[in-house]
């Protein structure tokens, strides 16, 4: 858990110090890269609500399937037609790929240089802290 919130971190620390280096370095091509970015942003949270829309739908349906199946206990022939849904259900509705930002947004390779550049100095000043401490 803690090796997930020390990534997050890091990634954040990586593209805000790419950023700033993009700025300062290219400053109109930062302006249109936020742009891109920030669009990108959108149709990720768009893309997640949708996603997490039809997966509560997926979810119901299933939960109604299983309510059929116990209710039909009684009756084979009903139970026998609640259980070919409920698989059939089963093999139609699998749970679809959650969006993530790389599938609306990619940054342009200068991007990339800069965030590779702050992730070694990154790396490089984590090293020299972690000697300096031990």
């Amino acid at each position: 858990m803690t090796n997930v919130v020390v990534g997050g971190l890091f990634n954040v620390v990586a593209f805000a110090g790419a950023g700033f280096l993009f700025s300062k370095l290219n400053r109109s091509g930062y302006e249109d890269e936020m742009k891109r970015h920030n669009k990108a942003l959108e149709k990720l949270a768009k893309a997640e609500e949708k996603w997490y829309e039809s997966q509560v739908e997926k979810k119901n349906r299933i939960a109604i399937l299983r309510q059929g199946l116990v209710d039909a206990k009684s009756d084979m022939e009903t139970t026998n037609r609640a259980l070919d849904s409920l698989r059939k259900a089963k093999e139609e509705l699998t749970l679809d790929k959650e969006p993530t930002i790389p599938d609306y947004y990619r940054p342009l390779s200068e991007m990339e240089e800069y965030q590779q550049i702050t992730i070694g100095i990154l790396g490089l000043g984590s090293e020299f802290i972690i000697t300096k401490l031990l």
